[in-house]
């Protein structure tokens, strides 16, 4: 199932005037469709270069990696001005899946990948990031844990540094005035990062929803 809520068509056209992506990318792209592995695909993963590459990141935070897909974007970014990517999942298989994908991509040496559950392991991390890609909206079934994530995540951001959230717009079911626990916890979390104080932020309904903040200056 595509995660899509914009013109099909539109977001086609987009994808499709993509320059073509390094072999790796290239073959998790055909490997993800093949298997339905979850991709953010290449005009978001292109967004998250550019905000990674725009902003001078070096530190990287990935919450679940999963395949190493968005991964692999970002260091395309950081890793050329010897920046770091650390990452956590909890799945083994997909640990090695992106293992395997930012080794084939040449980044494995710029590439530090946690395994376990995400809020211990959140918590467990001292910082500061430059760039935090929170990408596990859809896997919480607690109404409160996506709230939770970002309070966890904003200390571990410097001044000035981005969080980008994956899937903020939940296949359009953040619509729904009777949503699901995982919907309603969505629905709070996009109402915190665009009123909380610590935090400039936009929505952007690109595929499934890109949420964007901007930690302020101190």
């Amino acid at each position: 199932m595509r995660d899509d809520i914009t013109n099909i068509a539109i977001e086609d056209y987009l994808a499709a005037l993509m320059p073509p992506r390094p072999a790796a990318l290239a073959e998790l792209e055909i490997e993800g469709y093949r298997h339905g592995w979850p991709l953010v695909g290449p005009v978001e993963g292109q967004l998250l270069y550019l905000l990674a590459k725009s902003s001078g990141a070096r530190e990287a935070l990935e919450i679940g990696t999963a395949t190493g897909y968005a991964a692999t974007w970002l260091l395309r970014a950081i890793a050329p001005v010897g920046g770091r990517l650390t990452a956590i999942e909890r799945n083994p298989e997909r640990i090695e899946l992106a293992r395997t994908y930012v080794d084939r991509a040449g980044y494995g040496d710029h590439f530090t990948i946690h395994e376990g559950e995400w809020f211990s392991e959140i918590a467990n991390l001292r910082g500061p990031y430059d760039l935090i890609f929170l990408d596990i909206l859809r896997h919480l079934s607690d109404e409160h844990d996506a709230f939770k994530a970002l309070e966890l995540c904003i200390p571990l951001l410097q001044p000035g540094g981005i969080l980008i959230a994956d899937n903020v717009l939940c296949n359009a079911l953040v619509l729904e005035e009777d949503a699901a626990p995982t919907v309603r916890g969505i629905q709070e979390f996009n109402r915190a990062i665009m009123n909380h104080p610590q935090l400039e932020s936009v929505i952007i309904p690109l595929r499934d929803g890109v949420g964007i903040c901007r930690k302020r200056d101190l």
